[in-house]
């Protein structure tokens, strides 16, 4: 039955949206009607859109979403860390970050592989001047572009290069 306005007429209740639908179906997930304890439930905003800045409760970490409650790439932040604004345009990945998460998703099931090197990018998506190949140990200075530099690798255990003079 339909809600009843202020002037007592009735209106026609409103169509679920995407949100309100995702968020039912997580909230009504065990047999007795309840939340399974630690599921990520989407929070939708009055209209029924996705609020942009969605937080796990049991885990701390939040993230930016778009329209379709879709996450943002690069927006999720770790427990106790200040949260970030989802209003700020999302920038291009940079060829460091593509170069990284084309090395992160290569196994079928989205994992680096074992023993695979993986390019290490600042917060501004630029390649560190020093790369290190976890697995291997080894390590060497790289360009803007992430080239390796000629005569800069250093095997495990040995002091690293200095990247002075070299941007």
């Amino acid at each position: 039955m339909a809600p009843l306005d202020i002037v007592g007429v009735w209106t026609p209740e409103r169509p679920k949206t995407q949100c309100e639908y995702h968020r039912d179906s997580l909230q009504t997930t065990s047999p007795e009607g309840y939340p399974i304890v630690g599921a990520y439930v989407p929070q939708c905003d009055a209209n029924g859109q996705y609020i942009p800045l969605q937080c796990h409760g049991s885990s701390g970490h939040c993230w930016c979403v778009d329209s379709r409650g879709q996450e943002r790439a690069g927006t999720r932040t770790s427990p106790g860390a200040p949260p970030i604004d989802c209003d700020k345009p999302e920038r291009p990945k940079t060829h460091c970050e593509h170069h990284r998460d084309s090395v992160q998703t290569t196994s079928p099931e989205g994992y680096p592989l074992l023993g695979a090197y993986v390019p290490q990018c600042d917060d501004n998506g630029q390649y560190v001047p020093q790369q290190c190949h976890s697995s291997t140990g080894y390590c060497w200075c790289v360009d803007s572009r992430g080239q390796e530099r000629r005569g800069t690798r250093t095997p495990p255990g040995t002091p690293s290069q200095s990247m002075q003079g070299m941007g």
